[in-house]
């Protein structure tokens, strides 16, 4: 019986043996450094890939920091241009002008007394053509109307409507003064009559 008693003590579990599932602190120690190597490559890894992505992410907001100055600096320059462009024009269309204010100051230094009205008119003429080969340098047009065209409000005022024989309703009847357009867009629309 005594036998059997210590063969039943041999098959229970002893209680000083660990089971394969625990471990003690010293084991885990050693576990843990046996996997720190890994951890420390995946932990190096990391760290690399994240300043990488800082490193690009800097490079970006440099590079937008550059194209927004470089995009500034374009508005600047064609602001500057454009204000340089009108400035430009202003004074060529003043020096058209002056031109022609040269020619009014020499008809008005005539002596009437020895100026005929035929000579008035030749130089008045000349002063108008003058006028017109300045504006037209700019692209100002004079827009004259003849009888019988069709009435166009984007281009004609009708100061009157009146019944003419010969002309169809809704047609100039007459021009009372001529129109003139820049660049094909009407500056003074042409005053005309109006068929009824």
């Amino acid at each position: 019986m005594m036998n059997r008693k210590k063969k039943d003590n041999d098959k229970q579990p002893d209680a000083a043996q660990p089971s394969p599932g625990d471990t003690s602190p010293e084991e885990a120690a050693e576990s843990e450094d046996s996997q720190t190597p890994d951890a420390e490559l995946v932990e190096n890894e990391l760290k690399e890939a994240i300043s990488s992505i800082e490193r690009e992410r800097d490079e970006l907001e440099d590079r937008l920091k550059r194209i927004a100055a470089d995009y500034q600096n374009f508005v600047r320059r064609s602001e500057q241009n454009i204000a340089s462009a009108r400035e430009q024009q202003l004074f060529d269309f003043a020096r058209g002008l002056v031109t022609v204010l040269d020619h009014f100051d020499r008809a008005l230094e005539v002596d009437p007394e020895k100026t005929s009205a035929k000579d008035l008119m030749a130089g008045m003429t000349m002063v108008r053509d003058e006028l017109m080969r300045a504006l037209n340098r700019f692209g100002v047009e004079r827009m004259d109307v003849s009888k019988g065209e069709p009435f166009d409000p984007n281009r004609h005022e009708a100061l009157m409507r009146q019944a003419v024989e010969g002309v169809e309703t809704d047609h100039v009847t007459a021009q009372y003064q001529p129109g003139y357009t820049l660049k094909e867009k009407t500056i003074r629309p042409a005053q005309v009559g109006v068929a009824e």
